[in-house]
């Protein structure tokens, strides 16, 4: 009696892990759906400029004449979308959260801060599951160079190529075994972090833990940008960097209150 129990409860779990955190995460991405409308919307060019179309609707009320609604998007909170991933060849369409901790992974794909957003210079990464809570990235291992994967962010709409890991990392991958290595992805160990460092190109790089179901290895899949980059000097209305990082912060309210 005791073994069957063990087995049901086994069972239970089991179950949980495959179908109950896939609701929980279906139902969360449902919700940032209907929050990122305002960013589908508003956004039209690579800047936070406010498109004529929606200048009614937006109020210009930080300094700078900054929009608020869109200084939220553009740096979201803990449980806000950075961006939405659509990926055709594997019918993936998600919101990519703001960080790759355990409560952001469990409701969909997430950014690694310490990495540009997509669409600016350097390497963008973002990390998903392939068994549980949905499993955003179960079918990373299909995709081929020369895929797609679009980008939509308040810093504009951004195309990608996926491309082969001998085109995206050279002569590193002499230190990989050839049999991890696929047309469109690699596999390595996870403390190989120099799969999301700085290559001096513009590119997106999606991660995951292979084989499924387990967290041995990581699954690396590197697209370049194919549209055009973001300029720092182009976000805000044209602030540079330096006065973009002393004008916003990791609290909005505190920049909300010194409006004038």
């Amino acid at each position: 009696m005791l073994c069957a129990l063990g087995a049901l409860g086994v069972l239970a779990f089991a179950a949980w892990e495959l179908w109950g955190t896939g609701r929980k995460e279906a139902a969360v991405q449902q919700e940032l759906r209907t929050a990122f409308e305002f960013v589908e919307v508003s956004t039209t060019t690579s800047t936070l400029a406010v498109p004529d179309e929606v200048e009614a609707d937006v109020e210009p009320d930080l300094p700078g004449g900054i929009s608020a609604d869109l200084a939220r998007a553009r740096f979201p909170e803990d449980g806000d979308a950075l961006a939405r991933l659509e990926i055709p060849a594997i019918e993936l369409d998600k919101f990519v959260m703001r960080d790759v901790d355990r409560e952001s992974l469990q409701v969909g794909p997430g950014h690694y801060r310490g990495t540009p957003r997509p669409g600016f210079s350097g390497n963008s990464a973002i990390a998903g599951h392939r068994s549980t809570y949905g499993a955003p990235f179960k079918r990373v291992d299909e995709l081929a160079p020369g895929d797609t994967i679009r980008v939509h962010s308040a810093d504009g709409i951004f195309s990608f190529e996926v491309v082969s890991p001998a085109a995206a990392f050279g002569d590193r991958l002499d230190t990989i075994d050839p049999d991890k290595v696929a047309a469109g992805s690699v596999i390595v160990d996870p403390s190989d972090t120099w799969v999301v460092s700085d290559f001096g190109d513009a590119r997106l790089t999606l991660t995951a833990c292979h084989p499924e179901f387990t967290s041995r290895k990581r699954i690396v899949v590197v697209a370049e940008l194919v549209s055009e980059a973001v300029p720092l000097a182009a976000v805000f209305g044209g602030l540079d960097a330096d006065e973009l990082n002393e004008l916003v912060t990791e609290d909005l309210g505190v920049l909300e209150n010194s409006a004038s």
